[in-house]
């Protein structure tokens, strides 16, 4: 059966007691995916929901389905014409379910997942959900209409990962030294603008200053060597 691809938009996680923990996103169908629909329009044009029940009994699945992937008729369309919506129910064993837990709670969501729906042996369902040719492209056709529950039988998801930049090959070679987060930012260019004037001001201020003590002190000697004179003449 044919794998289809969704993105997470948003998340929500409901808990209650004595019940498994549910993750609930809303979802859409990955851009780069395309599903006609037997009922008019595509899989793009519904809204869809995730939800992910933490599976706590680990005994094994084997190979039967984890979960389904239902479509949910508009209220009050009588022909199925209006845009619906569909439902992604997965379960998920204890462990994998807190490591997607975890990074929900940091505020991040997965980039995508994919799901493989459809019975793998050949019988009513096999149908369901498959390719057409449609003007020479193989396209995937699902029958909404007759079959509006799939199996899920397989469930990938793609989480983030925050991986740290590495400084440049040569840098260590040129002598280069990776900047510390505990040493304070570096001055912005109005900053060393600002400093430059502020040394220019206070050398001038200094300049003045030893130039007026310069000229005291030669008016002092001067006046010495006058008074001097007079009384070596007296």
């Amino acid at each position: 059966m044919p794998l289809l691809g969704f993105r997470p938009t948003k998340a929500r996680l409901v808990m209650e007691d004595d019940k498994d923990s549910v993750l609930v996103m809303k979802v859409v169908l990955d851009g780069d995916d395309a599903v006609e629909l037997a009922t008019g329009g595509t899989l793009q044009d519904l809204a869809g929901v995730l939800r992910i029940r933490e599976r706590r009994n680990h005994a094994a699945n084997g190979h039967g389905p984890i979960g389904s992937l239902v479509y949910v008729a508009e209220a009050g369309a009588g022909s199925g014409d209006a845009p619906g919506k569909f439902q992604v129910n997965v379960a998920m064993a204890a462990d994998k379910f807190g490591t997607l837990l975890r990074i929900a709670n940091a505020g991040r969501l997965p980039t995508r997942f994919f799901v493989d729906t459809g019975d793998r042996k050949a019988g009513a369902d096999a149908g369901a959900l498959g390719y057409r040719m449609r003007s020479g492209t193989r396209v995937k056709v699902w029958d909404n209409h007759a079959h509006r529950t799939l199996p899920v039988t397989s469930f990938v998801m793609i989480l983030p990962i925050d991986v740290p930049t590495a400084p440049a090959a040569g840098a260590h070679a040129a002598g280069v030294v990776a900047a510390d987060p505990a040493l304070p930012a570096p001055a912005t260019n109005a900053q060393v603008a600002e400093l430059m004037d502020d040394m220019l001001v206070f050398q001038s201020d200094t300049r003045h200053t030893m130039f007026g003590v310069l000229l005291v002190l030669g008016i002092v000697a001067v006046a010495a060597l006058l008074v001097g004179i007079a009384v070596f003449f007296r």
